[in-house]
């Protein structure tokens, strides 16, 4: 009789424990599915309410918007609060109305971003606004505004990133020139130099590849930044 009790009771305890699995496999896959379907779903009503209206309204304006949900989601990754939450995608929000109107009606989608991240690391909108006059016949500002971003993060100071990116966008500096400037910039960084000295040392390296754009004077460069 005991052992039948027993082998009763373990039976019991294996199913309980299956359903149990089955259960919380369940519940995983909803969750699963409602991130899919709408990854906001673990905010407060209030804040994705408000997170929901600045979408729409850069939806409307033809900005970037996914840059918005992607700072909404981090907050949420990282368990900040709703407060904080908005404030982030404001401010990405208010960024990237501020890159448009620096960088111009043509601005794609891309460029747009990378002149929100510059102005966020601390690039204004009239430094930003000048690169834009500079680009000449340069398809794309993308890739030298993401390394301007880079090298203010890296240390370097920003009329001084912000002069070089300009002078060598005018100089006709391709995509690959200003990656290969970031990383060898990084590399000096590291071993110790000034980030400063880095990048200037760098930038004169470079070739140029035609003959500078027209554009406006770079107002307060001092020669030994300007040339390269």
């Amino acid at each position: 009789m005991k052992t039948i009790f027993r082998s009763t009771a373990i039976a019991a305890a294996i199913t309980f424990a299956s359903l149990g699995a089955g259960f919380a496999g369940a519940l995983s896959a909803q969750e699963t599915r409602d991130r899919s379907v709408d990854p906001l779903y673990k905010l407060d009503p209030q804040t994705r309410y408000a997170v929901e209206i600045l979408l729409d309204s850069a939806r409307a304006a033809g900005l970037p918007y996914g840059l918005l949900e992607s700072k909404a989601l981090e907050g949420i990754t990282k368990r900040a609060s709703g407060r904080e939450i908005l404030t982030a995608v404001r401010r990405v929000h208010r960024t990237l109305i501020e890159s448009r109107s620096a960088l111009g009606p043509t601005a794609t989608a891309d460029e747009l971003t990378a002149g929100a991240n510059a102005l966020r690391a601390g690039i204004s909108t009239s430094e930003l606004s000048r690169i834009a006059a500079s680009r000449g016949n340069k398809s794309s500002l993308t890739v030298p505004l993401i390394v301007l971003s880079d090298l203010v993060r890296r240390g370097v100071a920003r009329d001084t990133a912000s002069l070089t990116i300009n002078q060598l966008i005018q100089n006709g500096a391709a995509d690959d020139d200003f990656l290969g400037l970031r990383h060898n910039v990084e590399r000096d960084i590291v071993s110790g130099t000034d980030p400063g000295v880095a990048l200037l040392s760098r930038a004169r390296q470079l070739p140029t590849r035609g003959p500078p754009n027209a554009g406006p004077p770079n107002a307060g460069v001092r020669p030994e930044d300007a040339k390269f």
